[in-house]
């Protein structure tokens, strides 16, 4: 995670190994998900997954990996919800173990990665309470949402703000649930989603989610990886991030002026980007500057020339075979930053694993130096590489761009946010 995310931090996670909880995360990013949600709390945890990747052969990944099937009757068959009895009777053993479960409350990860959250399922209040009625009611079963807000759920070196909203107490609910135990399920559930919406950058009207993404790209204080001011904190830039949510939430009006003529300009703003393929960046930084001279990145990329060639030498190979593995097995998107994440991770530490005999033969003599050779180069000279020669692409096309063009967008773009201050919404 450390390789993967540039900066990445936790809000109110718990700190207790034996923690008895059932969270519910949203579920942008498929395969990632549970790596990130796993990653920042204590509890020892079980994920529930889809069935259809249990196969025979991936038995011992999936028993080490704490993963429990859930099976459907459309994907699975006719004989899921059986098989599902089993699932949920392990699922309860190890509530009463003090374990915790985390469970995708969406069900599925939608195909265009938007800045919302789909109706929450009652698996996990049922599971809950089946186990609350189990024990007697003797166990602290807790329900806690997770809420995952990523700056990219893809790109590598993004950015990854892992929130907890206040932990629910299932005793909480045994007067409703022994009057009405479905009454009880259905509140517990939209409690669970309220919270969820919380802990994200949640946009209530989805077709306005590429709006809320575009006046967060323009202030450049939001959750965007690829439009954002690097020194405001990630913490902050999340908190803006929702509050333009919510605001646009609580004030958007189709039949307000204001609202209709922002929502339009902006449109048509990066549109006009789009069509001269010009980054959005090239604007604010030609408006900055006055000028598109982009000698100072050259200058550093000749400079970290040699260090750049390191990364390449210990990378580029294993990039390269499993960017055409991933994304030619793999169809939906969704799934290559995770699959990307563990397959090259392994292929790395494999290709680069005979880097320590060499470094033993041709450069020192000491094997505890060429282990930590190997253990910390790779990684960061990678990484290294990789920025910089995004950094040199994206300089060379800024240079290309043309500048009359640049002018215009400038003063379009500088109009845009006057009224976008007028609303209070930067």
């Amino acid at each position: 995670m450390v390789i993967f995310y540039r900066k990445s931090r936790s809000v109110n996670g718990q700190r207790r190994f034996n923690a008895q909880t059932i969270f519910v995360c949203n579920h942008p990013s498929a395969f990632i998900d549970p790596l990130v949600a796993g990653n920042y709390q204590m509890p020892v945890l079980y994920f529930v997954t889809r069935g259809d990747i249990f196969k025979w052969w991936l038995k011992p990944v999936t028993w080490a990996s704490h993963m429990v099937p859930i099976f459907r009757k459309a994907e699975d068959g006719a004989d899921s919800l059986e098989k599902n009895k089993d699932s949920f009777r392990y699922l309860r053993k190890v509530l009463m173990r003090k374990k915790s479960l985390i469970l995708f409350g969406e069900g599925y990860t939608d195909n265009t990665f938007i800045r919302s959250l789909k109706i929450v399922k009652k698996g996990p209040a049922r599971i809950g309470f089946d186990t609350m009625v189990e024990c007697d009611w003797s166990a602290d079963i807790k329900v806690q949402a997770i809420g995952l807000n990523y700056s990219h759920p893809k790109n590598f070196r993004s950015d990854v703000l892992v929130s907890f909203g206040e932990p629910i107490h299932l005793k909480d609910y045994k007067e409703v649930y022994d009057k009405n135990p479905s009454q009880a399920i259905t509140q517990l559930t939209r409690a669970v989603q309220t919270s969820m919406r919380e802990q994200i950058t949640y946009v209530d009207q989805k077709d306005l989610a590429p709006f809320v993404e575009n006046l967060m790209i323009l202030t450049r204080k939001g959750m965007n990886h690829f439009h954002h001011n690097a020194k405001i904190p990630l913490l902050d830039r999340y908190t803006y991030s929702k509050e333009l949510a919510n605001k646009v939430n609580e004030s958007y009006d189709d039949q307000a002026e204001n609202w209709t003529k922002l929502k339009e300009t902006v449109t048509n703003y990066f549109e006009k980007l789009k069509k001269n393929r010009i980054n959005e960046n090239w604007v604010h930084n030609f408006a900055e500057n006055k000028t598109k001279k982009s000698i100072g990145a050259l200058l550093v990329f000749l400079l970290c020339l040699p260090i750049t060639i390191l990364g390449l030498i210990h990378q580029f190979i294993p990039y390269i075979i499993i960017k055409k593995f991933v994304e030619g097995r793999f169809k939906r998107d969704v799934f290559w930053s995770g699959v990307k994440l563990l397959v090259g991770a392994t292929l790395s530490t494999i290709y680069n694993f005979a880097f320590i005999f060499l470094f033993y033969s041709y450069v020192y003599p000491s094997y505890w130096l060429a282990v930590a050779y190997f253990l910390i180069v790779p990684a960061v000279s990678g990484i290294f590489a990789y920025v910089q020669i995004n950094k040199l692409k994206d300089a060379i096309a800024y240079k290309k761009a043309n500048e009359n063009q640049l002018a215009e967008l400038v003063i379009e773009r500088k109009e845009i946010l006057s009224e976008m201050e007028k609303m209070n919404l930067t």
